[in-house]
């Protein structure tokens, strides 16, 4: 339970450090292009997909998300570490898909040997 709380704990301090960023990364961004503008705007909301998907695993009952990487690159979330069988990896790409922003979720997840 503690392990629980203390997840819960460091995913809403993530959440919450990468939504304060946002302003500080897009006044930053002092080029006129709207590519470079893009690229801040593209990493802001990698960071907070990354994020909301690591809540949802926390919060899942069926899926360890201290065996779980979530990476983001435009959108493109990737699932990478180990789940005890087949059900659970599904279920964790299922959880991934339904965050808001994600347009596609790759696997990386082996299923660990019993």
């Amino acid at each position: 339970m503690e392990k629980t709380a203390f997840i819960a704990k460091l995913v809403a301090a993530s959440l919450f450090a990468a939504v304060a960023a946002a302003p500080a990364v897009r006044a930053a961004d002092t080029g006129d292009s709207p590519k470079a503008t893009q690229k801040a705007g593209a990493y802001i909301d990698d960071s907070v997909i990354t994020t909301k998907v690591k809540a949802a695993l926390v919060g899942d009952k069926q899926v360890s998300a201290m065996k779980i990487k979530v990476t983001t690159k435009d959108g493109v979330v990737t699932l990478k570490g180990t789940v005890p069988n087949a059900e659970v990896g599904q279920h964790a790409l299922q959880l991934a898909a339904g965050i808001e922003g994600v347009k596609d979720v790759k696997s990386e997840l082996t299923v660990k040997a019993s």
